[in-house]
């Protein structure tokens, strides 16, 4: 039998989706605890986050058959689930609502694709940073900060280890890069 056409790898994608989703749920019952007053409670649901999203992370191995996607391929795939939220679902969403006199609604919707369609040009452009080996280099001399310490450096690229907190170049960013 064909793995891809399974009710197995129907089952992986299902349990993925709803260990994503629980992951996510956790996180922001953590933080209404929080407000609340529950720190405690908020530190539990903090931990069951992280053991869903492993679970998440095992169902998405075995949906690719062993291996997960790489920086680049995450990208791509991040790239186009937010375009297609910004471009179609979100967009189509705005529409029926509008329709059915709920404008609130509608402006969520249509605010949430713009904040999708943002995201979406951004990973396409960390995608091309990527592709052309320009993460911790660029054409022209610019400021860098590590986001362990907030050390800011200017030059083409960023430094090798920090010199003031010691931490790899991967912990610098583009200065004026917000997300």
């Amino acid at each position: 039998m064909d793995f891809l056409e399974s009710r197995t790898y129907t089952n992986l994608g299902i349990a993925y989706n709803a260990e994503a989703i629980a992951s996510t749920r956790d996180r922001i019952f953590a933080d209404m605890a929080r407000l609340e007053g529950f720190m405690e409670i908020g530190n539990i649901y903090d931990v069951t986050s992280q053991y869903n999203k492993e679970h998440a992370r095992i169902w998405l191995r075995q949906l690719n058959q062993g291996v997960l996607p790489n920086t680049e391929e995450a990208l791509v795939q991040s790239r186009d689930n937010d375009l297609n939220l910004a471009n179609n679902l979100y967009q189509d969403f705005a529409r029926i609502a509008r329709e059915e006199g709920f404008m609130d609604i509608a402006a969520l919707f249509a605010g949430i694709a713009n904040i999708n369609y943002q995201l979406g040009t951004t990973f396409s452009r960390l995608y091309e940073n990527v592709v052309q080996n320009e993460v911790f280099c660029k054409p022209v001399e610019t400021l860098w900060i590590c986001m362990q310490c907030g050390n800011i450096m200017s030059g083409e690229c960023a430094p090798l280890i920090c010199p003031v907190c010691g931490f790899p170049q991967g912990y610098y960013r583009l200065y004026n890069e917000i997300i």
